[in-house]
């Protein structure tokens, strides 16, 4: 079977989920991956490894060839003009088309009023999403995560504060596009009940968000790193990852938030609106509602070592027995094979 993955660019978060999938899939040898670029790629790391790996990746130009030989189209869709312009003038070949949603549907971007109805499935990365009965009647949960290997990430072994500083870490993206407008009372908080806290902060920087830390008379208790490459490294130096999410994020998978718990660092997590399908709470992480909450978790975490390191362990293990790449795989190639085999009979 021919798969071809349609996607505005590779870059972020879906050129990890798109290129992973894609690998797996080859190296599996059951069907053929290509990715067609609408766009003019500009972030390039997801595509050498791609190439690295036989899989052919083909310009906008080749549309119609591509799409004339393909058992199967996966549109990736997160939004965006590129893929609108696309749909808008969607070329004139039959063809089965599954929708890949990297966002969530509800927020910023939802899905447009029978938007899923007009493909002959939806692959939806995060459980959220299949919340919606109109949307969920013929979906595959297939998460973005590409070919994640939690078990292959280096594991942290000591759960001892160093420095004299509890170091509370994220990666994603400092920003009030993913972190909720309240996040400086969440800080606020926990700054108040640890006075020797310290925020690290890996991603692209805001200059909304960087000018309130400044602000906030808190700047002394932040190291805001920007882009950051060596992520694993990283989280070993992490005492605990707080991930904090706007109510009315896109978000699904959450990369970031598997491979820190990957790596056994205790998590604590927005619950709203998707972290409470990340993890357990109170089992393999912790959900959080209010800065009051987030407050007082995050000094019982700093109060007790041997709770960071339970739960922190807790989570690696969650991750590698429900984060599973060959599984996920295998839902995708479900329903590939199911959309394919109506369209044959």
């Amino acid at each position: 079977m021919n798969i071809l993955h349609i996607t505005a660019h590779m870059g972020d978060g879906a050129g990890k989920a798109i290129s992973g999938l894609a690998i797996l899939g080859s190296r599996e040898g059951k069907h053929k991956h290509s990715i067609l670029l609408l766009d003019i790629p500009i972030k390039h790391n997801h595509i050498e490894r791609c190439r690295n790996n036989g899989i052919e990746i083909l310009e906008g130009s080749k549309i119609n060839q591509a799409m004339s030989v393909a058992d199967v189209i996966i549109l990736s869709w997160w939004g965006g003009r590129t893929m609108e312009a696309f749909l808008a003038d969607f070329p004139e070949i039959p063809c089965s088309v599954l929708l890949w949603s990297h966002k969530n549907g509800y927020y910023d971007p939802q899905f447009p009023k029978g938007f899923v109805e007009k493909f002959d499935g939806l692959l939806a990365s995060s459980p959220f999403t299949l919340e919606n009965t109109d949307w969920c009647k013929n979906a595959t949960l297939v998460y973005g995560f590409g070919d994640f290997e939690p078990e292959k990430v280096p594991v942290k072994m000591d759960y001892s504060i160093k420095d004299g500083a509890f170091t509370i870490g994220y990666v994603g993206m400092p920003s009030y596009k993913r972190l909720p407008q309240d996040c400086i009372d969440y800080f606020t908080e926990v700054i108040h009940l640890i006075p020797n806290v310290r925020f690290v902060m890996a991603g692209e920087v805001s200059d909304e968000f960087r000018c309130d830390i400044e602000k906030s008379g808190f700047v002394q208790y932040f190291n805001l790193l920007g882009w950051v490459g060596n992520i694993p490294s990283l989280l070993q130096k992490f005492d605990v990852f707080g991930y904090l999410m706007r109510p009315d994020t896109s978000a699904t998978t959450e990369n970031s938030v598997l491979e820190a718990m990957a790596a056994a660092v205790p998590c604590v997590v927005s619950r709203q609106p998707v972290g409470k399908y990340l993890l357990e709470d109170k089992i393999s992480g912790f959900l959080v509602d209010t800065p009051k909450e987030y407050g007082e978790l995050l000094h019982e975490l700093y109060a007790d070592v041997s709770l960071r390191k339970c739960i922190g362990e807790a989570g690696r293990k969650y991750v590698i027995n429900n984060y599973c790449a060959a599984d996920n795989l295998k839902r995708f190639n479900a329903a590939c094979e199911r959309v394919v085999g109506r369209h044959i009979q």
